[in-house]
C-alpha cells in the first residue's frame, strides 16, 4: 500500500460527524470533514508527523478512541467550489448515503500544505479523497441498527 509520510494512505476507523458529499455549513470556512476514530498506532503516525487535527484518546465525548479530522475546504481561494470526497461502497460503487456516527470506513487521503494565516507556519492536512463504507449506520440510526425513540 502507498505511504504518505510514512502513514498508509487508506486509513480505517469510525466515523462520526461526518460531512462527505455535502460540506458542513455550520461553520467558515464550509468544509467536507470526517472524525475518524482510530487506533493509537494509527494517531501517533498522524501526529508525529504533524498533521492538524489529531486528538489523543480520551479527549473527544464522542468516542473513547484516538480522533484524526480528515477536512477538505468546499472552495478554493477564488470561491470556486471543490468536488466532494467520493463515498463508496465494498464494491467500490459510487453512494448517496449519509453516514451515521458508528459507521465502519476506510479512507483515502492526501496530503495538503498551506501557510497559516498571520503566522508564517505551515499547516499539514489529511484531506478526504474517498470513503469506502465498511459498516452503515445511516443518518438518523442508532449504532445498533435501531432508530431513535422519541419519548414526547
Amino acid at each position: 500500500m502507498r505511504e504518505i509520510n510514512g502513514i498508509p494512505s487508506v486509513v480505517e476507523g469510525t466515523a462520526y460527524w461526518a460531512h462527505i458529499l455535502v460540506p458542513n455549513t455550520r461553520f467558515e470556512p464550509q468544509k467536507f470533514e470526517l472524525n475518524l476514530a482510530v487506533s493509537d498506532e494509527v494517531f501517533q503516525l498522524f501526529s508525529d508527523a504533524g498533521y492538524y487535527g489529531c486528538h489523543a484518546a480520551g479527549t473527544k465525548d464522542f468516542s473513547p478512541d484516538a480522533v484524526v479530522v480528515f477536512q477538505k475546504f468546499a472552495h478554493s481561494k477564488d470561491g470556486t467550489p471543490n468536488p466532494s470526497p467520493r463515498l463508496v461502497n465494498s464494491d467500490n460503487e459510487d453512494i448517496d448515503v449519509a453516514l451515521g456516527n458508528g459507521s465502519r470506513v476506510k479512507v483515502q487521503w492526501s496530503h495538503r500544505e498551506y501557510p497559516m494565516r498571520g503566522s508564517g507556519n505551515m499547516v499539514l492536512r489529511a484531506e478526504p479523497v474517498a470513503v469506502q463504507v465498511v459498516n452503515l449506520v445511516e443518518y438518523g440510526e442508532t449504532s445498533n441498527g435501531s432508530a431513535t425513540t422519541l419519548e414526547f
